[in-house]
């Protein structure tokens, strides 16, 4: 059952508009997705939550397509069928060589053809972000490991910063019930 009504464009205030508008040209997409449509009742909270996203997601130091391998990874352990509909989509979206039989298989095994970077990348950080208190050993160097790959220190902290937003939007989909973008169904 869904726990929060999602906003549509037409009903949403001018200032949500606003908002709907920056998130369609910016992600370069045709409507607002659903969990962004979940916080159309509240500005300030819209307003935030595109921030977040568009910061660490849509913008920085890395390659787009490794964030939303990430984000994906993240999405398909947790269990959350939006979030990986969202970044699966995103991930073929961005690399059209991929197809989403393979996506779907990369969570299980090494079936993709990857950077090595992007592959301990992808490892480090869905695991740092899922269970954190592994990382407290004081044995377990993730940081080295990425800096080993090339990874400078900035861009180490974009990467845990994707684990984060990861986590917490794999997270607030799940409280709010979000069901996957009609717009952003998997291809068959």
């Amino acid at each position: 059952m869904r726990r929060q009504t999602m906003v549509e464009y037409e009903d949403a205030s001018p200032e949500v508009r606003a908002i709907y508008d920056e998130i369609m040209e910016v992600s370069g997409t045709s409507d607002v997705w659903n969990m962004l449509k979940a916080f159309g009742h509240n500005e300030m909270a819209l307003r935030g939550m595109w921030g977040i996203l568009r910061d660490i997601v849509l913008e920085g130091e890395l390659p787009a397509l490794l964030k939303q391998l990430i984000l994906f990874k993240m999405a398909v352990e947790y269990g959350n069928e939006y979030c990986a509909t969202l970044h699966g989509h995103m991930v073929v979206r961005l690399d059209r060589t991929l197809a989403w039989d393979e996506l779907l298989t990369m969570s299980e095994k090494d079936s993709v053809s990857f950077p090595a970077s992007y592959k301990v990348a992808i490892e480090v950080i869905s695991q740092m972000a899922m269970n954190p208190k592994i990382f407290e050993a004081e044995t377990f160097d993730f940081e080295e490991q990425l800096r080993d790959e090339g990874f400078s220190e900035k861009e180490i902290e974009e990467l845990i910063a994707v684990g984060g937003f990861g986590m917490m939007v794999n997270l607030m989909s799940d409280v709010f019930s979000i069901v996957p973008d009609e717009f952003l169904a998997p291809p068959v």
